[in-house]
């Protein structure tokens, strides 16, 4: 049995319209599943506490980054598998996870029933998938969620867009600070620091992929610092994180380790999945092999 957790309204209304689709590929093929619409945010979330169907053996999101880290707390250290059918903006844990945009083609790989473990960060007392960001990309995710242009670049199949217009928005006014990021008990000090990226998978933002070593399985998170540069240059070295290129510039530094803490001299905006989180202390941990998915 695959229980479906629906957002709607996720891509502008794409959640709904891939849910139409993969109903009928599921009657089609007559597998048994059970479903619900989320209906308010952190909805998602209430619906994997209330679910106690035993013969339920995969949680399948219909919807964006955003849903999908809503589930996967409670998914944590249990027999159950994640599967995901990308309906939102972004879709970037599927991409870094291989999983098809072609919805027939999503459906097939879960029913193929082929599971992975994959390890769970976790920050202070909250679990994410793919990236945490600090700084300048916590600000910029503020700025998107709270954006009136992602709607309509959504009815266009450019959500992600949404994320790079909101980039030069916050350029403008960001204030680069100082920050010291303990890597496994080791220190390191930064100067001018525009952001930090704490990463499990290799994307965020629409697929910037802001760590390309960054692997889901390794036990290990990955870590992007960019800092003590020009507001202009920032302009030069963002387009090169599409594709991964802006880790050899000299005001680009990746770490990599189990175990990490970061301390600033001001508050840094943090998001997690995209979706910005308030008040957690920014200490990091790796729970490997923690989530099964699809």
């Amino acid at each position: 049995m695959y229980y479906f957790i629906v957002n709607k309204t996720a891509g502008n209304g794409k959640g709904f319209r891939v849910w139409n689709k993969t109903e009928r590929l599921l009657q089609d093929r007559k597998v048994l599943f059970k479903f619900s619409f989320t209906e308010y945010k952190g909805h998602a979330n209430k619906l994997i506490e209330n679910i106690n169907d035993k013969a339920i053996i995969a949680i399948i999101v219909i919807g964006g980054d955003g849903t999908v880290h809503e589930v996967v707390s409670g998914l944590v250290q249990k027999e159950v598998a994640l599967g995901i059918i990308p309906a939102g903006s972004g879709n970037d844990l599927a991409r870094s996870l291989g999983v098809p945009f072609d919805v027939e083609m999503a459906v097939e790989r879960i029913l193929s029933g082929d599971v992975r473990p994959i390890d769970v960060p976790k920050v202070g007392g909250r679990h994410y998938i793919s990236i945490a960001g600090l700084g300048f990309d916590g600000m910029v995710a503020q700025a998107t969620n709270q954006s009136k242009s992602k709607r309509y670049l959504n009815k266009l199949g450019l959500g992600g867009m949404s994320y790079v217009m909101n980039i030069f928005k916050v350029l403008l006014t960001y204030k680069p600070s100082t920050a010291s990021i303990v890597v496994d008990g080791k220190m390191r000090e930064f100067k001018d620091v525009w952001l930090i990226a704490v990463a499990n998978m290799p994307y965020y933002g629409g697929g910037i992929k802001i760590c390309p070593s960054a692997e889901g399985d390794d036990g290990q998170l990955d870590i992007c610092v960019v800092s003590g540069i020009g507001r202009w240059e920032l302009l030069f070295v963002f387009p090169l994180a599409f594709n991964g290129r802006h880790v050899a510039h000299r005001n680009v530094t990746m770490l990599r380790g189990c175990a990490v803490q970061i301390h600033s001299k001001k508050p840094l905006v943090m998001q997690c999945d995209g979706e910005v989180i308030e008040n957690e202390k920014a200490d990091f941990k790796v729970e490997k092999k923690a989530l099964n998915v699809l």
